[in-house]
């Protein structure tokens, strides 16, 4: 006996928290296929819905419609989110294979339980996880990830290069193949803290936040992996820190405005010359116990030239702890706080006259 084939493939999600854009399902006579993700009731009595509207009852030998566009009926049961569905009679011709997973990810699975995130898996879950995943190509240049975004998806790099940058635009670390990324902001729920940009072309695998909490609460040796990962993550960041506050840091302004440098360093009651190299010329503002004692500028000194370098908003910048003996004692040019007001005033009524704050 010859069964009918009819293909269904999401094309909206609105915060369905088990499906994404994209997901194929099959139905072959009395089998449904969902490519390896979680049943979900409402879905599947509205599957057999359309399916019993396009192609009629079993009496009914009338004409079969062979695309129809549909929306699940979530809110019936109180589910929060809603899809639109495409129906096809035959199938949906796509790029997945017969059981929902990507083509170039099928060819992978072998390789991928090389992965040390895959190791502790048994072959059938790797099968059974992979499904969930989307590969996605990234150019040499791309920012994956920014500061202070949510995170919203797991990563791993199957080839290629990412570099994980802190803050001040200091380089961290680089990341390659079978390492993962993203993983921080969804196990603790914080805005993302660094930022993730590929330093050569690179393809992921990616995940997305709620499919990573399902498989997290499914099989528990994962749980085990990650909390050990998420403890030598934060152990790397602490060393990490350590070793920019003990040897100075570096960065551009396009990453942090001189004013907020300036706090950052007052905050920690730090010691040392923060040089700055920038269309307008080089400066420099010393700084003893986080209170600025030294700043000199074209020419200029004391309060003059602390005004004209925190307007400087392209350039470089380096700190390096300690100050020569001749400034050790030298006396700091104002209150710390009078002239970063004082500074950020200046800047305000600058913008509002329309006055370029440097020049081209």
């Amino acid at each position: 006996m010859e069964f009918k084939t009819s293909g269904f493939k999401i094309l909206e999600n609105s915060n369905c928290p088990l499906y994404q854009q994209g997901d194929e399902f099959t139905v072959t006579g009395r089998t449904l296929s969902l490519g390896g993700k979680p049943a979900c009731l409402t879905l599947i009595r509205d599957l057999l819905s359309e399916l019993t509207q396009c192609q009629g009852g079993p009496l009914q030998k009338g004409p079969i419609t062979e695309t129809h566009e549909f929306s699940c009926s979530g809110y019936q049961t109180q589910c929060a989110g809603t899809i639109r569905l495409l129906y096809q009679l035959g199938g949906i011709s796509g790029k997945t294979t017969g059981n929902g997973i990507d083509p170039k990810l099928a060819a992978l699975c072998r390789d991928l339980n090389n992965f040390s995130i895959f190791k502790t898996l048994k072959e059938h879950e790797v099968q059974e996880i992979i499904p969930y995943f989307k590969i996605q190509e990234v150019k040499k240049g791309k920012i994956l990830l920014r500061k202070g975004d949510r995170g919203d998806n797991l990563f791993i790099i199957l080839d290629g290069k990412v570099e994980i940058i802190g803050d001040y635009g200091v380089s961290i670390t680089n990341l390659s193949r079978g390492e993962i990324f993203g993983e921080m902001s969804l196990l603790t729920g914080n805005p993302v803290s660094t930022k993730v940009k590929a330093v050569e072309d690179t393809r992921v695998m990616c995940m997305p936040g709620n499919y990573f909490r399902m498989i997290l609460n499914r099989f528990s040796p994962l749980q085990m992996y990650f909390t050990r990962l998420l403890a030598r993550r934060l152990a790397q960041s602490n060393i990490e820190r350590s070793k920019q506050i003990s040897s100075g840091m570096s960065g551009n302004l396009s990453e942090i405005s001189v004013t907020e440098l300036l706090q950052a360093l007052n905050m920690t009651q730090k010691t040392g010359i923060l040089a700055l190299v920038s269309p307008q010329g080089d400066s420099r503002i010393c700084l003893k116990d986080g209170n600025i004692v030294l700043a000199e500028f074209a020419g200029r000194t004391g309060e003059a030239a602390f005004f004209e370098i925190v307007k400087q908003k392209r350039g470089n910048f380096t700190f390096q702890p300690g100050l020569p003996p001749h400034e050790m004692n030298a006396e700091k040019i104002g209150d710390f706080m009078y002239l970063i007001m004082e500074a950020m005033n200046r800047l305000d009524e600058e913008s509002a006259n329309g006055d370029g704050l440097e020049d081209d």
